[in-house]
């Protein structure tokens, strides 16, 4: 039998159907630094986590990756990192790029859902 705990989250298991508007789950100001990098290129970049949500975050970054490129971003808060694979929604030059979770390992998963909770609780 395969073991399904150590495989990545696909986006469509984390949003249910009544979430599929970007803005289907709560977003919290939330400021962290990440940094990303370019799956196909291996270009690497920093930014400032400014939101964050279940499903994805916003980057503060001066120069955004274009919009469907396929990032790996590494989250920095407190002693925790939380990293998944994402793909740019929107990039918006000079100033950031929204960002939407494509997967997300489980042990990682927890580390946002973590995140959130202390975030809800304010």
């Amino acid at each position: 039998m395969e073991d399904v705990s150590s495989k990545p989250t696909p986006l469509a298991a984390i949003n249910t159907p009544q979430n599929n508007d970007r803005r289907g789950v709560p977003r919290y100001s939330f400021i962290a630094s990440a940094e990303e990098t370019e799956l196909d290129s291996g270009a690497r970049i920093s930014a400032r986590v400014s939101d964050l949500s279940l499903k994805g975050c916003y980057l503060d970054t001066l120069n955004p990756f274009p919009k469907g490129t396929q990032i790996r971003v590494v989250v920095f808060h407190g002693d925790a990192t939380f990293t998944a694979l994402a793909t740019v929604i929107y990039p918006q030059p000079h100033m950031g790029m929204g960002i939407e979770f494509s997967a997300v390992e489980p042990d990682q998963l927890q580390v946002l859902q973590k995140w959130l909770e202390e975030l809800s609780a304010k």
